[in-house]
């Protein structure tokens, strides 16, 4: 047992959870290399949040092309959209972006979401904890919780955003505005008390969200022209043209 998962394999998962880093990835990367092949393999979609600032965005959608890096992705959507507190926060300069692939097979670093499933690799973590620096901060925390797939991936394409980040206006708004396309007047107090239970009841929620896929898509659309535009400009700046 010990042999299969030695403690160097269980400090680097360990580690990664805790924080991860480049330095932290490279040493998962070489601890990983001669697990049994069940857990670097991945037939299941696999999705990233990153909070992309606008250069980032321009790269992404203009060139068809953002550099990635070692990273940790989930089976889980919802782990993803709520990955550090969901939609980041308005006015800081970030879209916050979800990004879904298969994975290609030599891009899978470790399967976490497998790993912690098999017992022996729980036994091992078990029987080591006391010997793991920082354990009860990273595999004693989150172990499979995440459902956490490492990838080394060296870019992705727009056609890999799953959804966007944004902001609706305030619940009561958007209620006023359906109340002006439902009775195309002015509606009472009660008319408006209605919908605001209707939308309520139908889960419509106002403040941060996730983009559905097709609004992503027609937001990519309307989009890609304009950054395309805008990233020349940028380039045309930096090589000191005007």
């Amino acid at each position: 047992m010990e042999e299969k998962f030695p403690l160097s394999l269980l400090q680097a998962v360990s580690d990664w959870q805790r924080s991860s880093n480049v330095k932290r990835a490279n040493k998962l990367k070489a601890e990983c290399k001669d697990l049994p092949a069940e857990f670097r393999s991945c037939l299941l979609v696999c999705y990233r949040q990153i909070a992309l600032p606008k250069e980032g965005v321009w790269n992404l959608i203009g060139e068809d092309c953002l550099p990635e890096k070692i990273s940790s992705w989930t089976l889980d959507i919802e782990v993803a959209k709520a990955f550090k507190g969901g939609v980041p926060p308005e006015g800081q300069g970030f879209q916050g972006t979800i990004l879904y692939l298969y994975p290609p097979p030599d891009s899978i670093i470790v399967n976490l979401s497998k790993l912690f499933r098999d017992a022996d690799f729980l036994a091992a973590m078990e029987m080591n904890q006391s010997y793991i620096t920082g354990y009860h901060d990273g595999a004693g925390r989150y172990r499979g919780g995440q459902n956490e797939v490492v990838l080394e991936i060296d870019a992705v394409m727009p056609e890999d955003i799953y959804s966007l980040g944004g902001y609706s206006s305030p619940l009561k708004e958007l209620v006023a505005q359906a109340a002006e396309l439902v009775y195309r007047r002015s509606a009472t107090d009660e008319e408006r008390q209605n919908l605001l239970l209707d939308a309520t009841h139908a889960g419509v929620s106002a403040g941060p969200s996730w983009l559905n896929m097709d609004a992503t898509r027609r937001v990519l659309a309307r989009t890609k022209p304009q950054a395309e535009v805008l990233h020349d400009v940028k380039r045309r700046q930096d090589s000191g043209f005007s």
